[in-house]
């Protein structure tokens, strides 16, 4: 029988290279055997700690990024829109309010995570591009995935918390102390190694599936196994 494995993704929904990962990791998961462990962190915390600065910030990699991820949109099967808009807004107000709220999710409501992380990102990175930072949003989203309207209240009450506040400064020290420069990043524990091992950016999967012993069928695997 193959063995289970272990992946954690560090994640922040600012980022559209990650939505990408995220989504294959997500259907990965029966064919991989795989407890993979979904994890909010704050990436402008780990830019401005790591020194690194954002990509679209250069004009010419900007402009790259913008036909990269359309190509990867259709090639991941993943609705990634980017746009002016959008930049402009994480520029602007930023996704520090929306990893607060997931963190939140994650230690109150952990079984929603991945829907409403997708929910998140699938406001930011469309078109027309929208906000992720009010409180109404983050209501709306919860009673769409489900939720009943108190438990929606007590999320968002509680995101707004020292300790939730806390809870996303520690995991993002965290992959920082791992060596995250950017995301996504992913870990696992591979049995040659005593710590676990980083794997960054989402076009390195091909790879974690080599180093797990894990078959690759592309970043839609359903579709691969029915061929």
């Amino acid at each position: 029988m193959s063995r289970r494995v272990a992946v954690q993704l560090y994640y922040d929904v600012t980022s559209p290279y990650t939505w990408l990962a995220f989504e294959v990791l997500c259907r990965y998961r029966r064919p991989w055997q795989m407890d993979l462990k979904l994890q909010p962190v704050f990436l402008g915390g780990i830019m401005n700690t790591s020194g690194n600065t954002p990509p679209g910030f250069l004009p010419a990699r900007g402009r790259y990024m913008t036909k990269d991820l359309k190509r990867l949109s259709s090639f991941m099967d993943v609705p990634v829109q980017s746009s002016d808009e959008c930049w402009q807004y994480i520029i602007s107000k930023g996704t520090l309010q929306a990893q607060r709220f997931l963190t939140a999710v994650d230690q109150n409501s952990n079984e929603h995570l991945e829907e409403i992380s997708r929910c998140l990102w699938m406001r930011l990175w469309s078109k027309p591009s929208q906000e992720i930072h009010e409180q109404q949003t983050f209501m709306k989203i919860c009673i769409d995935v489900g939720l009943s309207q108190q438990k929606a209240e007590e999320l968002c009450e509680l995101a707004k918390t020292v300790e939730i506040k806390d809870r996303l400064k520690a995991r993002t020290q965290d992959v920082l102390d791992i060596g995250a420069f950017g995301l996504p990043v992913i870990t696992t524990q591979l049995p040659q190694f005593e710590k676990p091992q980083m794997f960054f950016g989402s076009d390195r999967l091909e790879l974690l599936a080599h180093c797990l012993e894990k078959p690759w069928l592309g970043p839609s695997p359903e579709q691969q196994s029915k061929l």
